[in-house]
């Protein structure tokens, strides 16, 4: 897989195809109202996008953006990466996208000298938390935000055990 940024349009349609899936299988995360290139950039700029491409079609996407104020109000801009709206086209599931994709966010990271990944995520899919876990992210937190039963995760990326 060949992983860009700045590819908003295939990067959002990614993502509302992702979203549109979950709707239909009665397990919804995200309005699409709110999937728009428009709302998605606010903040943000087009490098924030990442497309992942197999074959030259877009197959996973998501948004690396370096302070999330919103989610983790106490991390400070350039502390942490931080990722949103992981996505894999349906064409593409299970072939191992999504891992790839937060490999890539780690890389980033480092080459930026961070040395903490952070996500959230639907705190009752258990299935989607025991993914994260796997990949070495630890649950830091988990709370209600509203009516959304949100878990934070962190990954170490740079080991400072001395």
């Amino acid at each position: 897989m060949i992983i860009t940024s700045g590819d908003i349009d295939n990067a959002v349609l990614v993502i509302r195809e992702a979203a549109k899936w979950m709707i239909e299988i009665g397990k919804s995360l995200w309005e699409m109202e709110d999937l728009t290139k428009e709302k998605l950039l606010k903040g943000l700029t087009k490098d924030n996008f990442y497309t992942g491409y197999v074959n030259n079609k877009p197959a996973a996407a998501m948004l690396l953006i370096w302070h999330d104020p919103f989610f983790w109000p106490d991390i400070k801009l350039n502390e942490s990466g931080f990722i949103h709206k992981l996505s894999v086209s349906r064409e593409f599931a299970g072939k191992g996208y999504a891992e790839e994709m937060i490999k890539f966010a780690e890389a980033e990271c480092k080459y930026k000298n961070i040395n903490f990944l952070r996500l959230d995520c639907a705190g009752d899919r258990a299935k989607l938390r025991k993914f994260y876990e796997s990949l070495g992210f630890v649950q830091v937190n988990r709370k209600m935000m509203g009516n959304f039963d949100v878990a934070f995760y962190q990954k170490e990326l740079f080991n400072k055990e001395v």
